[in-house]
């Protein structure tokens, strides 16, 4: 098969930390062999990773905590938005999947979609979050690191000795307005809509955001302070 129109389906989610408890999202690899070579025409991992890394990160790095601080502005608004999306929600080998150039795993499909969109429509504006890059959490050196999580709780008990950290996560997913409504809408099976709470959280005012390519694999980290 042509790894060209290759389409991975990832999890939505992979790790989220508060009070310093990490819990765990999904037990399974977003990047499973049982879960590649999909045949379809669309496709989310460039064929040149290298050249493209850093126009990539640099975009993502932007673009999310842009599109994060719009919807923290007004998030009644974004609530349209995420329902707008519901339509690229389907069923592919009895799969409840969301594909929109990616294909990721849900759980709820719908469900979710419309209470993330319900719940912003609850909210009041709040400020931007800025940037800060004492909160930064440092990324794994290879694939192998990827979702080793006793590194990545390390990692940010390190930082913790000087800055706080309250909530912290991670995302596969390298295209940023995809990566944010899918984060906003949270549908984990574990403790869903925490991801959306720390972002749209007012007591938060800083943000970390850490992201490249790792191999053939796009991660993102975030993390939050007050």
């Amino acid at each position: 098969m042509d790894n060209k129109n290759n389409v991975v389906e990832k999890k939505s989610d992979s790790a989220i930390s508060n009070d310093f408890n990490l819990e765990e999202y999904e037990n399974t690899n977003p990047f499973d062999k049982n879960l590649i070579n999909i045949d379809d025409n669309i496709t989310d991992l460039g064929t040149k990773i290298v050249i493209e890394n850093e126009e990539t990160t640099n975009r993502f790095n932007f673009r999310a905590l842009d599109l994060i601080n719009k919807i923290r502005r007004d998030p009644p608004s974004y609530a349209n938005t995420i329902l707008e999306n519901m339509k690229y929600i389907t069923t592919e080998n009895n799969k409840l999947i969301f594909k929109k150039k990616v294909k990721v795993l849900l759980n709820k499909g719908e469900e979710a979609f419309k209470n993330a969109a319900e719940s912003l429509k609850q909210m009041k504006p709040m400020d931007d979050l800025v940037k800060k890059n004492e909160i930064v959490i440092p990324l794994p050196l290879n694939e192998d690191e990827i979702n080793d999580n006793t590194l990545l709780v390390n990692q940010v008990n390190n930082i913790r000795q000087n800055y706080n950290i309250n909530v912290y996560f991670k995302n596969l997913i390298k295209n940023p307005e995809i990566a944010v409504l899918l984060l906003i809408v949270d549908d984990s099976k574990n403790n869903p809509g925490a991801k959306r709470k720390a972002i749209l959280n007012p007591a938060f005012r800083k943000i970390g955001i850490n992201s490249r390519f790792i191999g053939t694999t796009f991660v993102s980290l975030f993390s939050f302070s007050k």
